[in-house]
């Protein structure tokens, strides 16, 4: 049986978890900060977010209009319940395709008037489409 010296063992112990570390950090990504989208009657905003493909976005939907509105990125399977005035939701997705997609809220289906944006996915952090 071969004997290890301590100093060996740990060096084999620390040199395993830096790799580990490695591994994990370059598979990670990581979500910024929510992204707060407000709907009023007539209105969305912000009219344009910037995400990054295959990041965790959060997005937290508030409705501050008198009327029900929701929140819907078909492109990417988004689909809130119906907001009471003065409801919130959050909704979270991973962007698995870059480019340019609508975002808006509907009513029975078709986008309500002046409640669109867009959301611009980039390959990498500040990328253009």
């Amino acid at each position: 049986m071969r004997k290890v010296r301590p100093v060996q063992a740990l060096a084999m112990v620390l040199s395993s978890l830096a790799a580990v570390t490695l591994i994990q950090a370059s598979c990670a990504v990581v979500s910024a900060r929510p992204i707060q989208v407000t709907l009023r009657d007539g209105g969305i905003e912000p009219r344009e977010i910037d995400v990054t493909q295959g990041a965790t976005v959060d997005i937290v939907v508030r409705n501050e209009g008198s009327q029900i509105h929701n929140f819907v990125v078909p492109d990417f399977y988004v689909f809130t319940q119906n907001l009471q005035p003065g409801e919130t939701v959050t909704v979270s997705f991973v962007p698995d395709k870059t480019g340019n997609f609508r975002y808006y809220s509907d009513r029975d289906g078709i986008p309500e008037v002046g409640m669109q944006g867009t959301m611009k996915v980039a390959s990498q952090p500040g990328a253009e489409q």
